[in-house]
């Protein structure tokens, strides 16, 4: 279509013309101001002057306030000497928060267009509250505030906004250098699974009692604070060999929010046809004041419906479901201006239909989970002159059933299973823990102390029973090989004692250099052992611009053994009955007992143990150097080099003791972690930023672990000692995430992801290890996947805000083999299948 003919362009109307050019000139300003309008905002922003003072009408330094407007941050402020502190911010509302270490958290809402005064005065109450803050960039900070082991930091809305789109504490955690997610689901941390790290939510340990996983976390929306610390120097933690995820949640603030994410669902579209819901995951949270000042009040509240697809099986028999709702509930409460008093509620009940389904285990040999998790708890913080003195009462409730989805057997092939799943089991764990934590005045002599003692009392129960059916095991020709049968067993009830004590000083001892020193005592009365943990981390800045700050340490660490270890005693016994070629028995059936060792004496000075079964004490002892600068304001880099060794892991493997067969659990596995990481946070733009790490790890260890038999998804087969690469053993990764502001209110965050494969382990007919084929040089290919979501804030009125946003995961399309051939009996063995194509997902969310 034209929009006039060659004539009448050469004599169309001059007014028409001026018209013309004119929306051609607004066209072009409008194009510039979006382009180039945030970067010459400042010109013409006000100056907001903020003053800080506490319950007396003093000046409090170094406090930082956070400025957002629609839910966009704005350039941070840090108060001076004086405290005061100043930005240049447009006209309008801005909503203030300060959550300053050592005061009640404030959050509130100021009109730069309707202020009175020049200067706007701020009260904050000296109820210290005891949490440890960490930045990526430290190096700015006061010497005497930083620690020896800082650990990284995640800001929660930025992992909220990042393509992954977590929706609980945990699923963010792989966005942390040397944090991955194993095929087997767990998280690891420092090359170990979850049982070898603590997870604490609000100082608060939250992992299960029996097996020592983490389970469901919060969701990601009430979380304020999210730190991942390996080998923490501070003596306050405890109950780990690995790494140590500590989590804040957030108060319900002096305003009412409301957020909606994700209301809409997604679709399962196959062939260009609907064929039902593929996944719902609407979540909201909510807070405010229920009395100004006084009582605050939050919650956070998330509904799963997912349907998991897994690529290597067909539709619809290729889907695990999970339900769940996921409610956190915390109320803040002011008692006097020396005290306060938090109170909160996580439940958290989940169902998983099909749970760990892949090509060899179809749905019908998969188990299924119903989980009903629990924990309130009741923090009280008390200002004692210039101290603090902060009570934490926590009770954990824990019931997990594992159902198969039939009474058939099992029967296994080097290609596959096929029947049921082989164990049911209902189990009830809980935990009851009093921790005390007393912060004294900094003191004087030699430098700054700040000394801080504590203790923990944690009183743990496991209580249940396992159920096991006939095994029948083929070779690839269908010829019978073995059985295994089991006894009945017998209910297990099971209670432990963890009493701690801890005492640590923060040593400052002039502006460039720290020292942490502590030293924790524990015991774990089921284990019959008392540990002592000895700890030194320094922090030093050698230049006078503190933009360089080395850090480093050495210290002991010590794992809480799972209460299902001292269960097994009660597990059905196996009896294993071997057949020849032509269906005959190779001898008679053999019987193996369940039965736990006495701990070998150890040279390890720290730990002390009676002699008795039983008698475990993990332990692992671990370094660290680190070296950070500080090149500009836009620039940080980090290097750093850990290396930890462990003894004394639980394992289990078959045995003769006596003449008698029996799988035996022992406490003499080992592991060794050495891990370089480079880290960069990148930061072009105000309140956007990028991270970007490359991580060379070595993870070994033994292989057969107690919890390859002993946790919620058993697996039938005890095999043999192997010393070899862990299941998170990954030599090479990089990765880079964070966002970029692009004009008309647009924002890309981009995810890019490069590894090594990880290790597997080959196995032979009879699904046993096979000891001359170590996972030292059997790995998946090399993994990548670049990911990237894009969102637009769209200004509905003064309230209401709408984010629609497209994610676009494996943008490459790259393969990335999901599952392998690793039974040397199988006729397709070492061949890599499997891949999650690129996917496209529509995201709208709602704030208010």
């Amino acid at each position: 279509m034209k929009l006039w003919s060659k004539p009448d362009k050469e004599q169309r109307d001059p007014a028409k013309s001026v018209c013309v050019g004119s929306w051609v000139r607004r066209l072009v300003l409008f194009t510039l101001v979006g382009l180039f309008g945030p970067y010459l905002q400042g010109y013409q922003d006000e100056l907001l002057t903020v003053s800080i003072v506490d319950f007396d009408g003093g000046a409090v330094p170094n406090v930082e306030v956070v400025l957002r407007r629609e839910g966009k941050l704005l350039p941070r402020m840090k108060t001076g000497a004086d405290g005061r502190a100043s930005a240049r911010v447009g006209r309008g509302p801005v909503t203030l928060s300060i959550h300053q270490t050592g005061y009640i958290p404030i959050e509130q809402v100021v009109n730069t267009r309707s202020m009175s005064e020049p200067v706007l005065e701020i009260r904050i109450l000296p109820v210290p509250q005891a949490r440890e803050t960490v930045n990526v960039q430290a190096a700015t900070e006061d010497i005497s505030e930083q620690s020896s082991s800082p650990g990284v930091s995640i800001e929660p809305t930025e992992a909220n906004e990042s393509p992954s789109r977590p929706l609980t504490l945990t699923d963010a955690l792989p966005l942390v250098p040397g944090v991955v997610r194993a095929p087997n689901g767990q998280t690891q941390i420092e090359g170990s699974g979850e049982m070898h790290s603590a997870l604490l939510i609000n100082s608060i340990d939250v992992s299960d009692p029996a097996t020592g996983r983490f389970g469901l976390s919060v969701p990601i929306d009430v979380v304020d604070s999210l730190h991942v610390l390996t080998s923490p120097y501070q003596a306050q933690y405890g109950r780990f060999t690995a790494g140590v995820v500590t989590a804040e949640t957030r108060s319900g603030g002096n305003k009412w929010h409301f957020d909606l994410n994700d209301p809409l669902p997604e679709f399962r579209i196959r062939s260009g046809h609907l064929r039902g819901l593929k996944s719902a995951t609407p979540r909201i949270s909510f807070g405010g004041p229920i009395v100004q000042n006084r009582a605050l009040f939050s919650e956070a509240l998330e509904f799963v419906d997912n349907k998991i697809p897994i690529r290597t099986l067909p539709f619809p028999f290729n889907e695990t479901k999970i339900t769940s709702v996921n409610s956190f509930t915390q109320t803040d409460f002011t008692l006097t201006p020396r005290q306060t008093l938090t109170a909160s509620f996580h439940a958290a009940p989940q169902s998983i239909r099909y749970a760990n389904l892949d090509f060899f285990s179809p749905q019908e040999v998969t188990p299924n989970d119903d989980t009903r998790s629990y924990t309130g708890a009741i923090t009280h913080r008390l200002a004692i002159g210039e101290g603090l003195l902060q009570s934490t009462f926590s009770l954990s409730d824990i019931a997990t059933t594992i159902s198969p989805q039939g009474n058939l057997g099992m029967t296994v092939l080097p290609t596959g299973t096929s029947g049921n799943y082989f164990a049911d089991q209902q189990r009830h764990s809980q935990r009851f823990e009093w921790n005390e934590l007393w912060s004294l005045k900094s003191m004087a002599g030699l430098g700054m102390h700040k000394i801080q003692f504590g203790s923990s009392v944690a009183s743990t129960n496991d209580e249940g029973q396992l159920h096991a059916k006939t095994i029948t095991m083929f070779d690839g020709q269908g010829v019978k090989l073995r059985t295994i049968d089991f006894t009945p067993g017998t209910s297990f009830n099971r209670g432990d004692l963890q009493p701690a004590v801890f005492v640590q000083d923060h040593w400052t001892f002039n502006s460039h250099l720290a020292v942490d020193a502590g030293i924790r005592a524990e015991a774990q009365t089921i284990t019959a052992t008392t540990r002592i943990a000895p700890r030194i981390g320094f922090v030093w800045s050698p230049t006078a611009g503190e933009r360089t700050t080395v850090r480093g340490g050495i210290g002991a660490f010590y794992d809480s053994v799972p209460l299902n270890v001292y269960a097994f005693s009660h597990y059905p016994e196996q009896i294993i009955t071997t057949y020849q070629l032509d269906g005959t028995v190779v001898g008679t059936p053999q019987h193996y007992l369940n039965l736990t060792s006495e701990a070998a004496a150890s040279e390890f000075p720290f730990v002390d143990r009676d002699h008795k079964i039983g008698n475990f004490a993990p332990y692992t002892v671990a370094w660290n150097l680190e070296a950070e600068h500080r090149f500009s304001e836009h620039l940080t880099m980090r290097a750093k080099y850990l290396e930890s060794h462990g003894s004394g892991l639980v394992t289990i493997s078959p045995k003769v003791v006596q003449g008698q067969n029996a799988f035996v659990l022992v406490g003499d596995g080992s592991s060794k972690y050495r891990q370089f990481e480079l880290t960069a946070q990148l930061s072009l733009q105000p309140n956007n930023r990028i991270y970007a790490s490359y991580v060379r790890s070595l993870s070994k260890g033994t292989l057969n672990e107690s919890d390859t038999y002993l946790g919620d998804f058993s697996s039938p087969f005890i095999r043999g000692d192997l010393y070899t690469n862990r299941a998170g053993d990954l030599p090479n990764r990089f990765l880079t995430w964070g966002s970029v502001a692009l004009p008309w209110k647009v924002k890309v965050y981009p995810m890019i992801e490069w590894r090594s494969g990880f290790p597997y382990q080959s196995v032979d007919v009879y699904q046993n290890y096979i000891q001359s084929m170590k996972a030292d040089s059997a790995r998946f290919p090399t993994y990548f996947s670049a990911d990237a979501r894009v969102a637009k804030d769209i200004k509905l009125n003064s309230k209401y805000t709408l984010r629609p946003s497209i994610s676009i995961t494996n943008i490459t399309n790259h393969f990335n083999a999901l599952e392998v051939h690793a039974n040397t009996a199988d006729p397709q063995y070492g061949q890599f299948f499997g891949n999650y194509d690129r996917h496209m997902r529509f995201d709208l969310d709602l704030v208010f």
